[in-house]
């Protein structure tokens, strides 16, 4: 969740009225961007810009966007389109605007598509970037209430917990939790998983590694907000609003495998192909 804070309009005592330092800036036309006599709006305009800065790169992730003034400045804008295109840029999650930092560049959430049950390895190689991983806890646990409803255990049985931090181009976008019957894979250990490579993946250590095949799952989401732990870990503020995706894989014979707690900063889209449709009658189908 983005929080819009107001920005003054006092001038920050390092800004000073008429100069533009922002390196983008310097070197831009502002007539290449803004059409004053064009009947689509400024503040439209503006926003156009400034996310197709982001989207392309141009404005970095983690790097700040011009001031308001530099904005005021170089454009030869008011105040109001400027924060028109602002808040827009911040409810779409593109941008967090700090009082004492200015307005950040956030980094691009990762699309993942759901109409397949697809490791998150795979996904992200597929859209040609680079994955990677960090392992982050490995113990031997007690099966909890939950582990032992959804694992089909006794509560108290022996799980392997792992807990890791999934990159996407070195950008840190998901915490991811596991739970295995420890009888299932009694010889998983700590060293099987790498930080690059096949095995950064929990599928591939399982089923090439242990020989576990997994071929479906269900999955739950809820809506949580990550204490701070979690947001540092994911270079967000604590408290940020994320999608929690509860998921549980099965093998040929219907035995649950592994239980996956993953918190991901990210979208996903849900494809659905056919359409079944059943009418009662005297009802109108929605």
């Amino acid at each position: 969740m983005t929080i819009l804070v107001e920005m003054p309009d006092r001038l920050h005592p390092a800004t000073k009225p008429g100069k533009v330092s922002h390196p983008v800036l310097l070197s831009l036309d502002p007539h290449t961007v803004i059409d004053k006599s064009s009947p689509v709006p400024l503040h439209h305009q503006l926003e156009l810009f400034l996310r197709q800065g982001i989207e392309s790169g141009l404005f970095p992730p983690y790097e700040t966007l011009p001031t308001e003034q530099e904005l005021h400045e170089h454009f030869k804008l008011s105040r109001t389109p400027i924060r028109q295109a602002l808040a827009k840029l911040s409810a779409d999650g593109l941008i967090d605007r700090r009082r004492s930092q200015g307005t950040i560049v956030l980094p691009q959430p990762f699309e993942e598509s759901l109409h397949a049950f697809t490791p998150f390895t795979e996904e992200v190689r597929r859209k040609g970037m680079v994955p990677g991983s960090k392992l982050l806890e490995f113990a031997v646990m007690s099966a909890d209430a939950e582990d032992a409803k959804l694992l089909a255990l006794l509560r108290g049985a022996s799980i392997f917990h792992v807990k890791r931090l999934r990159f996407i181009n070195n950008d840190p976008v998901g915490i991811l939790t596991t739970h295995i019957a420890a009888t299932l894979v009694p010889d998983l250990k700590a060293s099987d998983f790498t930080d690059s490579g096949p095995q950064q993946s929990l599928y591939y250590v399982l089923e090439r590694v242990h020989g576990l095949r997994m071929v479906r799952a269900t999955e739950t989401f809820r809506a949580v907000t990550l204490d701070a732990d979690c947001a540092r870990l994911l270079r967000v503020h604590k408290n940020t609003a994320v999608l929690l995706r509860s998921r549980v894989t099965f093998d040929p014979s219907g035995q649950p495998v592994t239980l996956e707690q993953a918190m991901y900063r990210g979208v996903y889209r849900i494809e659905w192909n056919g359409r079944e449709v059943s009418y009662i009658e005297g009802e109108a189908g929605i």
